[in-house]
Parts: C-alpha cells; sequence; structure tokens
C-alpha cells in the first residue's frame, strides 16, 4: 500500500509504498499509525457515501428530513388537527396527491427507515475501524479495511 505523505524526524515523504518508508528509516510503528488513519479516512467516505445515498443531493437535507419527520409526528401525536397542517405535511401532500395524515405518515416511515439506515452505517463505520486498529499486520488492516468499505459501498436504499 503507498501512503501519500508520512512526517517523521523533521522529513516528509510523499507517495512512499510501505518498504520504501522503511527502507528510508521510518519506523514500522509510525507507518503502522499513518496506515491506521489512511485506512480510517477511506473508511469513513465509504460511509459518508453510503449515507448520501439515502437522501436527496445538497446541503443541509438531512436537517430538512429532521425537521419534516419532528413535524409530522407531533401532528399525528396531537390529534391531527385538519386546520393546523405543518408545512412539511401539506407539501408532501401537493407534491404525492394523498391526504394529511398519510402524508404525515410517509414522512415519519421514510425518516425511521433513514435513521434505521444511519445507525447501521455507522455500526459498519465504527466495526471497520476497529477491526483496522486491532489487526496484527499491515496486511490484516488493509483486509479488514477492504471488507468494511465493500460492505459500506453495498449498503444502499431498496430500489423504489
Amino acid at each position: 500500500m503507498q501512503i501519500s505523505s508520512i512526517k517523521y524526524d523533521g522529513s516528509v515523504y510523499l507517495a512512499m509504498t510501505v518498504d520504501k518508508l522503511q527502507q528510508k528509516g521510518v519506523p514500522v510503528e509510525v507507518i503502522v499509525r499513518k496506515l491506521h488513519d489512511n485506512l480510517s479516512h477511506q473508511i469513513d467516505t465509504a460511509a459518508g457515501n453510503a449515507r448520501a445515498a439515502f437522501v436527496s443531493p445538497g446541503s443541509y437535507i438531512d436537517q430538512e428530513y429532521l425537521l419534516a419527520k419532528q413535524e409530522a409526528g407531533e401532528w399525528l401525536a396531537n390529534g391531527k388537527d385538519e386546520t393546523a397542517i405543518p408545512s412539511s405535511v401539506s407539501d408532501h401532500m401537493a407534491m404525492f396527491e394523498v391526504s394529511a395524515e398519510a402524508a404525515a405518515q410517509e414522512i415519519v416511515a421514510t425518516a425511521e427507515a433513514w435513521e434505521t439506515a444511519l445507525r447501521d452505517i455507522r455500526n459498519l463505520r465504527l466495526g471497520g475501524k476497529a477491526a483496522v486498529q486491532r489487526a496484527d499486520t499491515i496486511e490484516a488492516a488493509e483486509e479488514a479495511a477492504q471488507q468494511s468499505i465493500e460492505q459500506l459501498n453495498r449498503y444502499r436504499p431498496p430500489e423504489a
């Protein structure tokens, strides 16, 4: 595996393999620590891609989903007052041509599915990073990261 950059003993080594770094006198512990950081970053990136697959593109969309869930859930819990339909519910009604109650239930169900995905992705991400940290060899760390990244790359919403 190639390490993009590593600092050791006042020197910066760029784009070098583990073997080359060892030949330059960089201790294995320093290399392994940097390798773990790199692999953890790759796992985090794969988790970010998996999370992004569950929401529409754009900034703060996840916050929008949370707000809609909160409004819809409160409206349902407080008696479904037809004169006080929250905007997130009325927007959903207009877009999908459904009743207020159906819109609110769809919003809540979608948000709950998204939250389940977040929990699953977090579990895969942290499990992968822990496996990398526990690995006894560089090869085992790389294999653990690759397995985690592959699982995260496969974690996508069901086809509609």
